[in-house]
């Protein structure tokens, strides 16, 4: 039986009931589903709670943040510019922004708008802009200090640094702000009337963590401190394993790489356009050609989708592409903590999943990828495959390999082993040339580590061995870098020189 006589008979009977069973194994508070088919939404709707300990349930226009989902719409931005004739994607950055600098002359000249959007650049990978309150245009140029510039055109290395760069593109070239004009040229066209390009377009300022891993600096908050206002809550894991909820978090400062918050409603709508050659219910919203160029390969990848086809996996601009079942298959996950959200496409069949979700887990993506191939599978007519089963498994194989990390990272801790000097001795103000300052002080629990500013990030700095402290911090999920250490160095004097601060470098102390 083909895929349009399986339509005709609602294949997608019973994945209410699926979900609902599979999200009780994930241990996923809330979840939002949408499936798109032939230009239909064939299915939409939520599960779950918003927030645990409380019954509000979650619908299908629930507001989530949706992460690095955000890349396509970074994408589809520069599509409009390239369809209105004022960028072309093989641009130089610096024809646009004449301040944008590497520390290689040569990749600065060269570098194009194109290289940014498939993390071909080369670009190195840094935490700092996840730490630090630095605005957009700070966070590219301290881009030019980072080390590691990595091989040029040759290598897919995944930059949330150059996507923030590609904003900036946006900003200068319209005169808007990117979410102007993302609201303008994207959410207006598709009726994306709940979506927005900030969390504090949703929520009072004090209810938002202003970085990527800070804290609201209202404290604990919840769905009351949002009256009327229909979102999920996010939730993490503290130091001990339990779960707890956190705030929402803000990526303005690398915002087109992942600062959008949607429902699963309006992203049914982002999925019809690109089912659909570039249009919505009549109007053309990106130029058919502008839309072949976003999701056509342009390096090759890791693979991404569990259940993919083997064979060559890559990147478009914005998209992974991989097979499954010999169909094109096209998506993008996204990883605010807490939010894990997720967009499939099979554009030869013209059909579509998202998956938005307020849980955080180790394996990010497999609930919403084994949604994505029931869904999928059903519409092709395809049988016989337990896609949860194999999505477990393998979760169970990660986790073992997790527990495995472990206990070889505490069978390295020397025991028995005191600092150097007094804590007292670690207090002051250290400096990176990247990262800028952080601060050191102590409190009841010890060493605590702060960056300047209410709600950026901060921690607890427990003692490990001899002069090394493994951090945990206050916000985000408190799991997902339990294995950070800072490292201090001490002088020929004794007195405490700098830090060596894991996925920051090295601090020197300033007073």
């Amino acid at each position: 039986m083909g895929p349009r006589a399986l339509a005709a008979q609602d294949p997608l009977e019973g994945l209410g009931q699926y979900i609902a069973e599979s999200m009780a194994d994930w241990d996923l508070p809330g979840l939002a589903v949408a499936a798109v088919y032939e230009d239909r939404v064939i299915f939409a709707q939520g599960f779950g709670v918003k927030e645990l300990g409380n019954d509000d349930p979650v619908d299908a226009r629930t507001l989530f943040q949706i992460g690095s989902t955000t890349k396509a719409f970074a994408a589809a931005a520069i599509g409009a510019l390239v369809d209105d004739g004022l960028v072309d994607w093989d641009d130089p950055v610096i024809q646009h922004l004449p301040w944008f600098r590497l520390q290689d002359p040569w990749i600065t000249a060269h570098v194009t708008i194109r290289d940014l959007l498939s993390h071909r650049s080369g670009m190195p990978a840094h935490a700092f802009p996840a730490l630090t309150l630095f605005d957009a245009r700070e966070v590219a140029e301290r881009g030019s200090l980072l080390d590691g510039q990595g091989p040029f055109r040759s290598e897919y290395r995944y930059s949330n640094q150059a996507y923030g760069i590609a904003g900036l593109v946006v900003e200068a070239v319209t005169g808007m702000s990117w979410g102007a004009w993302v609201e303008e040229r994207l959410f207006g066209p598709l009726g994306m009337g709940d979506s927005s390009a900030s969390p504090y377009e949703v929520w009072e300022d004090p209810f938002v963590a202003p970085t990527f891993l800070g804290t609201a600096p209202a404290g604990q908050v919840g769905i009351e401190d949002a009256p009327g206002v229909n979102v999920a809550m996010p939730h993490g894991m503290d130091r001990d394993g339990n779960r707890r909820v956190i705030s929402w978090q803000s990526y303005d400062n690398l915002q087109a790489a992942g600062n959008i918050v949607s429902s699963a409603a309006d992203m049914a709508n982002w999925i019809r356009m690109h089912l659909a050659g570039g249009t919505f219910e009549g109007t053309q919203v990106l130029g058919d050609t502008t839309l072949e160029e976003i999701l056509a390969p342009q390096i090759h990848t890791p693979g991404y989708f569990m259940f993919a086809d083997e064979g060559y996996d890559t990147y478009g601009l914005g998209w992974t592409r991989q097979e499954f079942q010999g169909r094109t298959y096209v998506s993008h996950g996204g990883g605010i903590f807490g939010f894990p959200a997720y967009v499939a496409m099979l554009p030869e069949l013209r059909a579509g999943v998202v998956v938005l979700a307020n849980g955080s887990l180790w394996t990010p993506y497999y609930p919403h990828q084994e949604i994505a191939a029931w869904v999928f599978a059903r519409l092709l007519g395809v049988e016989g495959r337990d896609w949860h089963g194999e999505a477990m498994a393998r979760t169970e194989a990660i986790l073992q390999q997790v527990d495995r990390a472990l206990a070889a990272r505490d069978a390295s801790r020397v025991p028995d082993t005191d600092p150097s000097v007094a804590l007292d001795a670690f207090v002051g103000t250290y400096e990176s040339d990247v990262a800028g300052p952080l601060t050191v002080s102590l409190a009841d629990s010890g060493l605590r580590l702060a960056f300047p500013g209410s709600g950026a990030f901060s921690g607890d700095l427990e003692h490990w061995h001899f002069d090394t402290f493994m951090l945990h911090y206050d916000g985000g999920d408190g799991q997902a870098w339990a294995n950070s250490f800072a490292t201090f160095q001490i002088g020929a004097t004794g007195n405490v020189t700098g830090l060596d601060l894991a996925r920051l470098g090295e601090y020197s102390r300033t007073r």
